[in-house]
């Protein structure tokens, strides 16, 4: 035969009783409305220039982004900040920008190539132009070609005969900086 003992319960009143005590303790501990200490202004930094870079504010170094990745500069001070994105472990600027913080808000500084490529074909035929392996564009002759945005890094720019396979020139272009590179095809 089990013997039972008679267990104390507590009162349904008395855990009520308790959690409004918590309730009301948790409510006074805040502080008034208006006051609280607003989130502090991120910096997020988005790569979107082709080459991995080491990324700095105020000349200390923050973190490295790959090409397309991103993050964010956290608990950033009111004022002006100078912003730099330099080539992974080395000291070569690619890109700065001075943000103006204001406010406690989110900013995105993107970095990006405004590089340009133009192309003059002065081979004496249509050619068929790969940039890195991909086709680019069809090309008559003498005429030119201006690929837009790319982005930094080496790049391998072929001019194949139209519809071959057979490139009869080629050259590789190293951006790393924001200008008009040129290349003029000859035989």
């Amino acid at each position: 035969m089990v013997n039972f003992r008679k267990q104390k319960t507590v009162p349904f009143r008395a855990i009520a009783i308790c959690l409004g005590i918590l309730a009301l303790a948790s409510i006074s501990c805040k502080s008034p409305a208006g006051t609280d200490d607003e989130e502090a202004p991120y910096i997020t930094v988005r790569n979107g220039c082709g080459i991995a870079l080491d990324i700095y504010m105020d000349s200390a170094f923050q973190f490295y982004l790959n090409d397309t990745e991103y993050y964010a500069i956290q608990d950033v001070s009111l004022g002006m900040h100078l912003l730099e994105a330099k080539r992974k472990d080395t000291d070569i600027l690619v890109k700065s920008y001075t943000a103006e913080i204001t406010e406690n808000f989110g900013y995105t500084w993107t970095i990006s190539s405004n590089a340009t490529l133009k192309i003059t074909n002065n081979y004496g035929e249509t050619l068929d132009i790969y940039g890195d392996g991909t086709f680019q564009s069809e090309l008559t002759d003498q005429t030119d070609l201006l690929v837009a945005t790319i982005p930094y890094g080496e790049h391998l720019v072929e001019a194949k005969k139209q519809g071959g396979t057979t490139v009869v020139a080629s050259t590789t272009i190293d951006v790393i900086e924001d200008i008009t590179y040129t290349w003029i095809i000859q035989k």
